[in-house]
């Protein structure tokens, strides 16, 4: 990172920058801004203080989930999917793109996905400021081929896919 690079709330060296919010973020803001966004979406789903067990969809936000949750864990918990914002923006334009129907869901009878706005590269980076390397998450050929289009427009067009999952949402597709 850049020595001129500061953080937009608190001015010390800035370690992130959000494309979607457009600011500098230092290692402290950056991390509280992740984890309150994390809570909530738990907050707003009515799901404080019980007991989770984690799905293993995605190695990055099991990860997460586990860092932000571990003295949750039970096995008969509710059960919180490890989606991030990658995998149901990939649904969600599979659907467009394919007609593909989606068998993931943000809520659900069976759990709830609270990283639905969470990007993989906010999780490497947290993860990355801990000094801990995550596994790659594995996708098919067709889901490597949707994500790569989706990062082209979010270059373009930071918050890209967060709309898409926003569109998704409204229409009900997950």
């Amino acid at each position: 990172m850049d020595a001129d690079k500061t953080c937009a709330i608190c001015g010390r060296e800035a370690v992130f920058y959000s494309s979607y919010l457009k600011q500098e973020l230092c290692k402290k803001h950056f991390e509280r801004m992740l984890i309150k966004r994390v809570k909530s979406n738990m907050n707003t789903n009515k799901l404080r203080s019980r007991l989770f067990r984690f799905g293993n969809e995605n190695n990055y936000g099991r990860a997460f989930l586990e860092f932000m949750f571990k003295d949750l864990e039970s096995k008969d918990g509710e059960k919180l999917y490890s989606y991030t914002l990658e995998d149901f923006a990939i649904s969600v334009m599979k659907f467009f793109l394919f007609h593909e129907p989606t068998d993931k869901k943000i809520k659900n009878k069976d759990g709830f996905s609270p990283l639905f706005n969470v990007s993989e590269n906010e999780i490497m980076s947290f993860f990355r400021l801990k000094k801990k390397t995550l596994q790659n998450a594995k996708r098919s050929g067709k889901d490597e081929s949707v994500l790569k289009f989706l990062m082209e427009i979010e270059e373009r067009r930071p918050g890209g896919m967060i709309s898409l999952v926003k569109a998704g949402i409204t229409l009900g597709i997950i």
